[in-house]
This record gives C-alpha cells, structure tokens and sequence, in this order.
C-alpha cells in the first residue's frame, strides 16, 4: 500500500512537469509603436515580406485593441489586467520613476515558469526599475537582456546620457555602436539555442520601431520614400522584418518550428511625427482615437486548426494573459479579478467572442466648475459603438513630449500633415466603429440613449478604479551615483 500511495505522489507531483514537455514553445513579440499602416500586409509602402508571410499564414487579428501608451499597454498584457485596475493607467514609467507594475501582480512569465517553461524576456522592460524585486528576472523571467527605460538611443545604449543595458542583471558596456535590434535578435536566437526539454516562452519586446529615428545605412538605401522621416522608419522596419526572418529560419533550422506559436503585437498606435502611419485610421499615439488603440496583431503556427484569415472578433492586450496560460499552455487558471478572456477558441475558430466590450481609457470624469467643467478622460466601446469623453487627444497630463502636432487628433496622411477634424466643443465623442472605422462621423447628438448608456458602463467602472500612480522623479536616482548607470536606487 505504501509503495502504491508513494507511486501515486510522484505521479502527482510529476504530471505538470510531462504534460509541459508537449506544451508548444511561444514567442511573443511586441513591436514598439507599430502603426496600423506600417507593414505592407496592410497596405503599407513600406515592404515587410517576412512579417507579411507570417501573418498571411496565420490568423490576423482585425478588431484587436491596445492602450495608448506603452507602459499601460505592457502592463495589461503581463498582468492581464486594464492599467486602471493597476494605477498605471496614464503615462509612461521612465528611469527615475519610483513605481512600477505592483510585486502583488502574478505575470504571465510567473505562471508559465511554474508549469514548467523557461522563460526569456529580451528588449524593453518599462515597468519600473527602482528596486530589484521591479526588474523582469524578479517577475517571472529566467533570463533579461534589454533595457528599462521607455527608450533610449538604438547604438549607444544610452539615455539621458547613461547606460541602461542589461544582460540580466549585469550593465552591459561593450555593446556601444550595435544597433540594438541586431543585439535583440541575436538574444532571441540565443534562448532558442539554449533550448533543453522544456518548452520556451520569449517576450521579444523589440526597441523597434520607437524614436529617435536611427537606422542603418544597408536597410535606408533599400527604402525608396520622399519623406524623410517616413524614409528613416522604413529602415528600421526592415531590419526588425529581416531579424523576424532570422529568428523564424533558425526555429525551422532546429525541427523547433512545428512546435512553436509566434503571436504579434504592437504595444500602442504609431507615432506619426517619426514616420509611423495609422492611415486611414483617426489619431495617434497616446489618444484613444482608432489610431492610437487599435492595433496591429497577429497568430502563427503550423498547428492552427484554421488559419489563412482575417478574425473579426473584439479583442483586448489583456486577453493574451488568460489565452496563453489557459488556451495555449492548458494551465488552470485561476480568472477572478482579471480583465482578459481566454480567446484561443475564438481565434482558431472564428467563432464569436466572449468580449462585448473594451475599457479604452479611464481617468475618473470630475466636474470642477463653469471655467473648466471637465477634468479627466475615457473611452469606452461597447459591441459597434465606442463613446469618448472628454478631450480625447493627449494632454500634457499624460505626457509633455506628445503634445503638439506629435499627438493630432485628426487624420495623418503618409508625408505628414494633418487633417484637421471640426472643432468639438461639447467633449463628448460617439462613433459607430463598425461602420465607421476612421471615426468621421460624430453621432452623439443623434443618439442620446447610446451616450447615456456608456456612459453608466464608465461610471460602473470608476467604482473599481484603483488612483494612478505618478509620483515625480526621484533625485536619488541619478546615475552619476552608479557609475554612470541607471541603475536601482533603492535597494
């Protein structure tokens, strides 16, 4: 008897460590400030044929969203919650910044190395950094090799003039003059390398294709564009397309490709005053127009029980955190609490989705008084219908380095001016999305019950909406102090 109960434990407590030997590998990649028109799947004038060839082999997601932002858009995907649920709904954590995604949040990574997968997390980190426990091989990663900040310059490393380089913890200093996206590259195919039983999952969180523009020159003489920030764009894109193709060459070099899922992201609508497009789309970069939150995304794998397609079904960023734990690794998942939904039926089916619904932006509407009546911003979309109030371009609230024609809220046309929409004096915005994506038709006069409607959604909202969390820089984190690195300050 005893024999037979000991028998029983091992396979108890051995059966997660087998059933993860089957598991596919995933690699997710999240391109920075990826426009809806940047890869020419979409139309693009810029030539991506090894993205391209991924996407038209797999599963295209066309009604997927993002936040406006980076840090809240990495924030609801690693957590799998909306940044309003983690205080990190506005803005962008930057070197210096005293708060990050909270150590009470379980990340994807964490789930997926307890079931057994190794995990990589390689390029931008941007969710905080000022104490160890913040960094990504404290929240879940086996391996790091990147950056904190937001961004930083592509060959030196550098931002603000310091060092912010990391393999794993270790400051990197003996990579000045490589272009990063060819160091990320080779991090990936490292970790691919260094594959042993278990499968792997890598969040490749590319610096491309985020400011300051800086290509090299092979990739800018191949990119025939009149615009000169357009041009230098188009160069970087074809080093992260040539770097995909790499990565994609060595799975396949290895037996690895049948066994792996690659998912595609980008992390916010593009920035058109360096070259990116949303065309047709309304908007940019940190606004809750189309163009600043609907976003480019994709699922590839050979083992895709329908592929070849474009998927109309409402997604979110959140939905990948229960969709790869539950839909992709078979790992129990416990859901209360969480924003996202397993989509992994949908997407292989295209049957329709659990989602009805997507929490753009929430910054509570406070009433001040008659001068300035409104204070605050959200946006919500509920089945074809997405309200927004308040002002719904960026302010310098949510950024001073987007204010200005770098966050229009009209439409952006490839060589870089703007079509101006028609003022909006009443600061309340409803457009049907389905029929009208490029949001040109203001409708809210037209239907008071829809806006009043949302509206009570939003408020329902604001009763679970956690204070944002935007402390100012702290001084103790000056770099000098560190030996010219960035580096955590406070332990």
């Amino acid at each position: 008897m005893c024999s037979i109960s000991l028998v029983l434990f091992l396979l108890a407590f051995l059966a997660p460590l087998v059933s993860s030997a089957n598991n596919p590998n995933i690699i997710l990649f999240v391109i920075d400030d990826l426009g809806w028109n940047d890869t020419s799947y979409q139309g693009s004038d810029i030539q991506t044929p090894n993205i391209d060839k991924l996407a038209e082999e797999g599963i295209r997601l066309k009604q997927y969203y993002v936040q406006p932002l980076c840090s809240p858009s990495r924030s609801a995907l690693l957590a799998g919650k909306y940044p309003y649920h983690l205080g990190l709904a506005h803005g962008v954590i930057t070197n210096g910044h005293p708060y990050g995604l909270g150590l009470n949040e379980t990340t994807i990574a964490d789930h997926l190395k307890k079931g057994g997968y190794s995990t990589h997390a390689v390029g931008k980190w941007d969710l905080g950094m000022h104490k160890w426990e913040f960094t990504p091989t404290y929240r879940g990663f086996d391996t790091f090799y990147g950056y904190y900040d937001a961004d930083e310059d592509y060959y030196t490393h550098k931002v603000g003039g310091y060092l912010d380089f990391r393999n794993n913890t270790d400051p990197v200093k003996d990579e000045d003059g490589t272009y990063s996206t060819f160091l990320f590259t080779k991090a990936i195919e490292d970790a691919i390398n260094a594959k042993s039983d278990s499968p792997f999952f890598i969040y490749g969180a590319y610096q491309s294709v985020h400011g300051p523009l800086e290509a090299p020159d092979i990739y800018l003489n191949k990119c025939n564009i009149p615009y000169p920030n357009r041009k230098i764009f188009c160069g970087m894109m074809l080093a992260l397309d040539e770097g995909i193709s790499n990565i994609t060459s060595l799975l396949q070099t290895k037996g690895l490709l049948d066994d792996t899922i690659i998912i595609l992201t980008t992390d916010n609508g593009g920035q058109t005053a360096l070259g990116s497009s949303n065309w047709p789309l309304r908007g940019n970069k940190a606004t809750v127009f189309e163009g600043g939150v609907r976003g480019i995304s994709f699922v590839w794998s050979t083992k895709l029980r329908k592929s070849n397609y474009d998927n109309n079904a409402m997604m979110h960023i959140t939905d990948w955190y229960p969709t790869i734990i539950e839909g992709i690794a078979g790992m129990t998942l416990d859901t209360k609490g969480l924003d996202g939904f397993n989509m992994w039926d949908t997407i292989n089916d295209d049957t329709p989705s659990p989602r009805t619904e997507i929490l753009h932006q929430l910054d509570p509407p406070r009433y001040d008084n008659e001068r300035n009546p409104f204070i605050g911003q959200a946006a919500l979309r509920q089945g074809d219908w997405k309200l927004i109030i308040g002002q719904p371009n960026c302010s310098e609230k949510i950024g001073p380095h987007l204010v200005g024609n770098k966050c229009p809220n009209g439409w952006v046309h490839l060589n870089g001016t703007i079509e101006e929409p028609e003022v909006n004096p009443s600061l309340t915005w409803l457009f049907n999305v389905k029929d009208d994506p490029n949001e040109r038709n203001e409708l809210s006069a037209s239907h008071p019950e829809i806006v009043s409607k949302l509206k009570e959604r939003i408020e329902a909202y604001n009763a679970t909406h956690i204070v944002q969390m935007s402390p100012p820089i702290d001084p103790r984190s000056d770099p000098k102090k560190f030996g010219n690195v960035w580096t955590p300050w406070l332990d």
